[in-house]
């Protein structure tokens, strides 16, 4: 279908966003949002543009190639001196198959892992949130493309509603308040909501705002409504599970989509060639009926700071290999905003002074070593 293909401009923007994401997890090489949106077909691979290294270009090449479902020495067995290169490899290999998408979860947890769905499921989903979204004029997003949901809202869903899209990600909240127009969507997650919020983003009428990937709270909502947006639309899924339910007001049950149905505890999915695969949700859900649900906490025990998964228990092991620290344990704390952060309670090893200085080296040391949603926002030294 039309609607399903995807164009080199496109393709070079899932590029872009993956290539940054691999240049942090495996270079722990980390790139501001204004210059990853500013990534075009035209920016050159080295020297010039994104800077990269043999490996780094290795990398890259690989995360793109296996985005789409191919080998990963798809891209890497030509040369390429800009984004468009690869664009234009993939776009044409992709005319002729398109099977699975691959992607990683922002969890430290899965580093290395890569979840693949079907081609057919990810334009399923596509739809069913462009049914949640029929209507609107434009598209505007913070989402990185190269995410299952980043893909499906901020390329395929547009694609379907026909609407143009524009990369929010390089955007001040005053530049887009000026750019805002009656019957635009916004998406972004509740992090993100909250700044623009402290920032007095304001919308015109009949403005949609979307949020994923971490709770919505009350409070928030009510601030975006007074902001100009009166519709609200908050999704459910994960990288793992795909996109699963969405709701209208936070407190209110999520409904599923109409390709799930209940199953016990988990959930049932009837794919596009009406064959069945039950799924795992990542969270336990509490039912209301057969249709909607709520969500009582992760299985995994990860929390989630800034709609990314984080593990505490993770991050306390990391933290106790500074020689600093003896033992750590990471507790979720909340600001004031409403907003979840890490609090490490630190016992420190022996001889090591509970002062500003060590204070400063942990988190220097936490800053070269955790990503930024898993650093402590709080650190407390115990008594051992």
């Amino acid at each position: 279908m039309k609607s399903f293909v995807l164009q080199e401009d496109q393709i070079s923007r899932v590029i872009g966003a993956a290539a940054a994401d691999e240049l942090a997890r495996r270079f722990n090489r980390h790139i501001d949002f204004l210059t990853i949106a500013s990534w075009t077909q035209d920016t050159k691979l080295e020297n010039g543009g994104m800077a990269l290294t043999a490996a780094e270009k290795t990398a890259c090449a690989e995360r793109a190639s296996t985005l789409f479902g191919f080998a990963p020495d798809f891209l890497t067995s030509q040369s390429a001196e800009r984004i468009s290169d690869w664009a234009r490899m993939l776009s044409d290999a992709l005319r002729m198959k398109l099977n699975t998408f691959s992607f990683k979860p922002a969890a430290r947890g899965n580093q290395d892992t890569a979840y693949q769905h079907r081609a057919d499921a990810i334009f399923q989903e596509a739809a069913a949130a462009a049914n949640i979204l029929y209507g609107r004029r434009r598209l505007l997003s913070f989402v990185a493309p190269h995410s299952l949901i980043g893909i499906e809202l901020s390329i395929l869903t547009p694609n379907l509603l026909g609407v143009e899209t524009v990369d929010a990600r390089g955007m001040t909240p005053d530049a887009l308040s000026k750019s805002l127009l009656f019957g635009d969507v916004l998406v972004a997650t509740p992090t993100l909501w909250r700044y623009m919020m402290q920032e007095k983003l304001k919308a015109p009428d009949n403005t949609m705002a979307v949020s994923f990937g971490e709770p919505m709270t009350p409070e928030l909502a009510a601030e975006m409504r007074k902001s100009g947006f009166g519709v609200l639309r908050e999704l459910y899924g994960s990288t793992e599970t795909g996109l699963i339910g969405w709701r209208d007001t936070p407190g209110e049950p999520f409904i599923l989509f109409d390709h799930w149905r209940r199953c016990d505890d988990d959930l049932l999915r009837i794919m596009p060639d009406s064959s069945e695969e039950r799924v795992e949700p990542m969270d336990m859900l509490e039912w209301d009926g057969e249709r909607s649900f709520s969500l009582s906490g992760r299985r995994d025990g990860a929390v989630q700071i800034g709609a990314v998964n984080v593990f505490p228990d993770v991050v306390s092991s990391t933290m106790c290999a500074h020689p600093h620290i003896k033992s750590c344990e990471i507790v979720v704390g909340r600001r004031s905003d409403g907003a979840s952060r890490l609090v490490a309670h630190i016992v420190l090893a022996d001889k090591v002074q509970p002062n500003e200085k060590t204070a400063r080296e942990i988190d220097a040391w936490c800053r070269a070593n955790l990503r930024q949603q898993e650093r402590p926002q709080i650190y407390n030294f115990e008594a051992p």
